[in-house]
């Protein structure tokens, strides 16, 4: 139901000419627009209907099906090779819920980060720096474009696969994410059709808010990684006229977007916390659960399949937003070195003590954490795989 609407967004978007040139926030207008669908994000002009209508979808989408997904796990038989899949998607819940509601909550911290990322400074001022934009902005896109693609491969082999094995083959056709074994065989079998139809349509949604807000969060950690390229580029491009006063006027203007940009940081770290904390946490010990079913329970093809789509969405979760948090702590520590790349030798003592400064302060490279304890740098998930890797030998 839903697949033509994304289409639909993702070519429109995607196709848009690149001689219009958008602002910053239109990379996200994908992703914002099926968080309104889903009801979480009402808009600058809400509807007055708008607030019922996202309450109403919520608690079918997310309170009522995550509830049927525990009380199964009370009713569920006590074998490993059954359980273990319903867990992995009780926690697959648990995280989905989290970014749910980083966009309810984070709401006024998005639209301020919204806000700086549409203003002139973080636009580029010159070809070179618009160039920069432009090329991470196609990195993005192509980025959603792929993530979506693998999404929906793993969602068709999930549901639809064994659905056409089962019409063509005559195979035994379970329901593909919770088996409802509250209920009794015969309702069970009665509204089969029904239950099947039900999960599939939002699995699909959850799986919907889950790579939008993935991308969403890579996305703003690429701007703020855009943002420090163009700030190199720019202290690069200080040189010095026969008026020996553009150049103080260029220096004070890139202090005061080099403050700027360090405050969208220091934002989008509010926004994103508490929500990497659990993303890596959970994903972790998933990635762990999945490995040790996959070497050590005897699996169908089906299953072994299952896992390795499931598999390699959890390591792309908490690998992305790890590799764009080192390239974005890597390009702050580059500023000191494009500020001394800069014509500073002819310049008074008053301006090469500014500069000295802010070569100081840039020695502090930018460093984005899960939940304050820890960096969402390759280091991190590099620590993270070994730790599953010597569970996984244990």
């Amino acid at each position: 139901m839903l697949l033509p609407i994304v289409t639909a967004f993702a070519i429109e978007d995607i196709i848009s000419s690149e001689t219009v040139m958008e602002t910053l926030s239109e990379w996200f207008k994908i992703n914002f627009k099926i968080y309104k669908i889903f009801g979480l994000w009402p808009g600058e002009r809400p509807h007055g209907a708008y607030k019922y209508y996202s309450i109403i979808f919520l608690f079918i989408a997310f309170v009522t099906f995550s509830s049927l997904l525990w009380i199964n796990l009370i009713f569920i038989p006590r074998k490993i090779e059954v359980i273990v899949p319903d867990v992995v998607f009780i926690f697959t819940e648990i995280v989905m819920i989290i970014k749910a509601l980083m966009i309810m909550f984070k709401r006024k911290d998005l639209v301020e980060a919204l806000k700086m990322l549409d203003s002139k400074p973080f636009q580029g001022r010159d070809t070179a720096s618009i160039n920069i934009v432009v090329r991470y902005k196609r990195n993005y896109r192509l980025y959603w474009l792929i993530y979506t693609i693998l999404a929906h491969i793993a969602y068709v082999l999930r549901m639809f696969i064994p659905l056409f094995s089962h019409v063509i083959y005559n195979t035994t056709l379970e329901l593909p994410i919770c088996s409802f074994s509250f209920l009794d065989v015969e309702t069970l079998n009665r509204y089969f059709i029904s239950f099947y139809f039900y999960q599939s349509i939002f699995i699909y949604s959850h799986m919907l808010l889950n790579l939008n807000t993935d991308t969403l969060i890579a996305g703003l950690i690429l701007m703020a990684i855009v943002q420090v390229k163009v700030l190199q580029h720019e202290l690069q491009s200080l040189r010095v006229d026969k008026k020996w006063i553009k150049m103080n006027k260029s220096f004070q203007d890139a202090l005061q977007i080099s403050k700027l940009r360090r405050t969208y940081c220091s934002v989008l770290e509010d926004i994103l916390s508490v929500t990497m904390f659990f993303q890596f946490t959970i994903a972790s010990g998933l990635i762990c659960v999945i490995l040790m079913c996959c070497l050590l329970l005897p699996s169908s093809i089906q299953t072994l399949i299952f896992f390795a789509t499931f598999l390699c969405a959890m390591v792309l979760q908490i690998f992305v937003p790890a590799y764009l948090g080192t390239e974005l702590s890597y390009q702050s520590e580059e500023l000191v070195t494009a500020a001394y790349s800069s014509e500073w030798i002819p310049r008074c003592e008053s301006f090469k003590r500014s500069l000295k400064l802010f070569m100081e302060r840039a020695k502090t490279n930018i460093l984005l954490t899960g939940g304050k304890l820890f960096p969402l740098t390759l280091h991190t998930f590099v620590a993270r795989s070994k730790t599953n890797s010597g569970i996984q030998q244990d």
